[in-house]
C-alpha cells in the first residue's frame, strides 16, 4: 500500500476532502548529497494537493490522517493510461508498415487513438470502483 500524510479540510457522509503536501519521488532529497531533483521538484511541484478520499473512521475537519491506496490500483491504472496507448501505436504502425511509410504513420495514429479511447472507457468504467479510490487508513492525532 502507498501511504501519505494529509489534513482533513472537509467532511461528508462516508468521504472526506484532504489536503496533502506534494512530495518528491524518493523522499531522500538533500541539496548537498542528493541528486538535485529536489530543486526541480520544488520549482514545478510546490504546494498542496486536494482530493476526495473514502472515510470509514469518521474524521473531523483539521484531523491529521494517513491516507492510502492499494499498490495494485496504481499499477493497473498506469498500465491502462500508458501501456495500452503505446501498444496501440506500435501495433498500428507495425500493421501499416507492409503498405508503406504513410500507411505505417496512419496505422500508428489509429492505434494510438484506439488506445486512448480504450483507456478513457476503462477509467470511466472504474471511476466508482472502490479498489481504485484512496481512503483514510488512520488518524494521526
Amino acid at each position: 500500500m502507498i501511504e501519505a500524510r494529509a489534513r482533513v479540510i472537509e467532511t461528508g457522509a462516508g468521504f472526506a476532502v484532504v489536503e496533502a503536501e506534494k512530495q518528491s519521488g524518493c523522499g531522500n532529497c538533500d541539496p548537498v548529497k542528493g541528486c538535485g531533483k529536489s530543486s526541480v521538484s520544488k520549482l514545478l511541484c510546490s504546494g498542496t494537493q486536494r482530493f476526495e478520499v473514502i472515510d470509514k473512521i469518521g474524521t473531523r475537519v483539521g484531523d491529521e490522517v494517513t491516507i492510502g491506496v492499494q499498490d495494485g490500483a496504481i499499477l493497473r491504472s498506469s498500465l491502462a493510461v500508458y501501456l495500452v496507448p503505446m501498444a496501440g501505436l506500435l501495433a498500428g504502425a507495425a500493421l501499416g508498415s507492409s503498405h508503406g511509410d504513410g500507411a505505417s504513420v496512419l496505422g500508428g495514429a489509429a492505434g494510438l487513438f484506439a488506445g486512448f479511447f480504450w483507456s478513457r472507457r476503462y477509467s470511466s468504467a472504474n471511476r466508482e470502483n472502490l479498489q481504485f479510490r484512496p481512503y483514510i487508513v488512520k488518524k494521526l492525532y
